[in-house]
């Protein structure tokens, strides 16, 4: 199966099939049990007249229901790594979550971490980043923020 999806400055390709009996051997040489898919994912992008493209291969392991196109995979695919840049790139980035030492709260912090972004994406800056850098230089804009 193959899908593509072409934005404004980027092409991504899919290809997916059953793994079939490469399943047994990831089992058997790798402790991997229920791969049922193999994927190669090939991104193109244009930047300044220079085009770069980038291969991954991967085995995936949910057995689905129901038949998934290689479209359809790739749209889950782009739908997981947009959520996976707009939140847990950014608290480890921006935040340095991982290398902070409050193992037993981090829970709660997390949860602090996650409405403050959600309040910084309402600024509508390029980045969490500016934003903060926004607010650093202008208080009053946390207010406007909060809505007092």
């Amino acid at each position: 199966m193959h899908g593509k999806r072409q934005e404004a400055c980027k092409r991504r390709s899919l290809w997916m099939a059953p793994c079939g009996d490469l399943s047994q051997y990831l089992e058997q040489a790798f402790v991997w049990p229920g791969a049922q898919w193999r994927r190669w994912i090939e991104r193109t992008r244009w930047r300044a007249g220079r085009e770069a493209t980038r291969c991954h291969v991967w085995i995936a392991g949910a057995a689905f229901p129901w038949s998934l196109t290689a479209d359809e995979a790739l749209a889950r695919l782009q739908a997981h790594w947009t959520m996976e840049n707009r939140v847990f790139r950014v608290r480890d980035v921006t935040y340095d979550e991982d290398c902070l030492h409050g193992r037993k709260i981090g829970h709660g912090l997390s949860s602090i971490r996650n409405g403050a972004i959600t309040l910084l994406r309402q600024l509508d800056y390029r980045s969490i980043s500016d934003a903060q850098r926004a607010i650093a230089a202008q208080p009053a804009l946390v207010f406007a923020l909060l809505g007092a």
